[in-house]
């Protein structure tokens, strides 16, 4: 089978990806409690050599919005040593190097933030904070975690990466704001669609001003709840082109606080959350990244060609074999590992049990 789309080059601004395939940001819990980078962590990346755009994992913007004790940290001036050393450890594999920047909100909680109280848009929705100590952010709150999210987005630009991904998506701290599942304040962060895309938007703005044209600023964006009353698609879609207006090259689109089954049209052989990219797609003007259920080059190619999406982002592909994208380049895609999707994945809790990974012989 050809993979030509899948591996032609695609350019973004100014910025020239070598393949569509995209290396997601996935969390490997190996910093240690002082957030630093690890040569477990270049070992990792260096080994998913491939793809066009590797995303390096979701990197804490603030000491209190860690979503794991073992969590990278992006939060103090010490990070950008290590994390220069991984944006260069990506570069070197060809991939433009990227990095997402997180703050878990009322996912977090006083164990992985070394006994801060975390925060969250409001405490009372159908969705509740992981932690009973979890309090509503003020807005000093609001302004303060704003302004740690321009702080983690010049680190970045310091440190050498060239794509920088505000996390909101998946129940963090931008789709609490953006769910009415998780925001029912009152005031102008809340209760209208417009309010609660206030903080994303605001957000986004600040740090498009302080990253200029040093690196594309994207967004992981959730543009759907699964249960009923939360964040509905229109509403979802309506964010991403808001986004777009300022000035947003490329969107990475995904789900808030899951994705309902009904997304996928009868017959359809993809994932749900990858069509979730297909509904955003023909609203914009900028290429969407699609992710959701790729774990062979033949649905990452038949997604490209059908329009889904304009670049692929292939999660477990990668964990299961990291040399998903090169042996698609090297003309062996038959030899891919592939992800035996075990329910719950392996990988995440104990990945030297993958057994797709043992099957590759590879650990980490």
């Amino acid at each position: 089978m050809s993979y030509s789309t899948l591996l032609s080059p695609f350019q973004v601004a100014d910025f020239t990806l070598k393949n569509r395939i995209v290396m997601p940001p996935m969390v490997i819990w190996k910093s240690g409690e002082d957030a630093e980078v690890r040569d477990v962590h270049l070992k990792h990346y260096a080994s998913c050599a491939g793809p066009g755009l590797m995303i390096v994992e979701a990197t804490a913007v603030s000491p209190d919005g860690k979503l794991h004790k073992n969590q990278l940290g992006i939060f103090e001036e010490r990070h950008i040593k290590g994390l220069s050393r991984l944006a260069e450890t990506i570069r070197k594999t060809g991939a433009l190097p990227g990095i997402q920047i997180n703050h878990a909100g009322g996912r977090s909680t006083p164990e992985w933030n070394w006994g801060l109280t975390p925060h969250a848009p409001a405490v009372d929705g159908s969705i509740r904070p992981d932690s009973p100590e979890c309090r509503a952010l003020n807005l000093e709150d609001i302004h303060r975690i704003q302004a740690d999210f321009v702080s983690a987005a010049e680190r970045a630009v310091k440190a050498g990466f060239e794509y920088i991904e505000l996390h909101y998506a998946h129940g963090y701290l931008g789709s609490q704001f953006l769910s009415p599942l998780t925001n029912t304040r009152g005031d102008r962060y809340g209760g209208s669609l417009e309010n609660r895309q206030r903080f994303l938007i605001e957000t986004y703005r600040a740090c498009r001003d302080a990253v200029e044209d040093k690196a594309l600023l994207s967004c992981r964006l959730g543009i759907i709840d699964k249960d009923e009353g939360g964040l509905a698609l229109e509403e979802g879609i309506d964010t991403a082109k808001k986004l777009e207006a300022e000035g947003a090259p490329i969107l990475h689109i995904s789900r808030a606080h899951g994705v309902p089954d009904s997304i996928r049209p009868e017959g359809s052989s993809f994932d749900p959350l990858l069509h979730l990219a297909g509904e955003a797609r023909p609203a914009l003007n900028i290429p969407v990244i699609g992710i959701g259920g790729i774990l062979d080059p033949g649905t990452a190619e038949k997604a490209l060609k059908t329009g889904i999406a304009d670049l692929v982002a292939v999660g477990r592909g990668i964990l299961a074999d990291p040399e998903w994208a090169l042996k698609i380049i090297k003309d062996k895609a038959d030899d891919i590992n592939t992800c035996r999707q075990c329910s719950p994945c392996l990988w995440y809790k104990t990945p030297e049990k993958c057994p797709s990974r043992l099957a590759a012989g590879n650990t980490i």
